[in-house]
C-alpha cells in the first residue's frame, strides 16, 4: 500500500485506522509510515503497542527527554 491510498490517516505518530480498525505508526520527521518487511503497513490492536512501536520508529528526542 502506497503513501497515497492512506489519505483517511492525516497527521503523525500514532494514528487509528477506522476502516482496519489499527493503530498505525508514522515518523513525524520522514513522513514514512511503518511497514512490514512485504510493505504493508503495520497495523497494532492496541495504542499502546503502536506508541512503544513509535517512540522506536521516530528517533528525535522530545522535550523533557535525555
Amino acid at each position: 500500500m502506497a503513501n497515497d491510498q492512506v489519505p483517511r490517516l492525516h497527521g503523525y505518530g500514532v494514528r487509528f485506522d477506522p476502516a482496519a480498525r489499527l493503530y498505525r505508526v508514522r515518523n513525524e520527521i520522514t513522513g514514512e509510515w511503518l511497514r512490514q518487511d512485504c510493505g504493508e503497513l503495520t497495523g497494532f490492536g492496541s495504542f499502546s503497542d503502536a506508541y512503544s512501536a513509535w517512540r522506536v520508529f521516530e528517533v528525535h528526542k522530545r522535550p523533557g527527554e535525555k
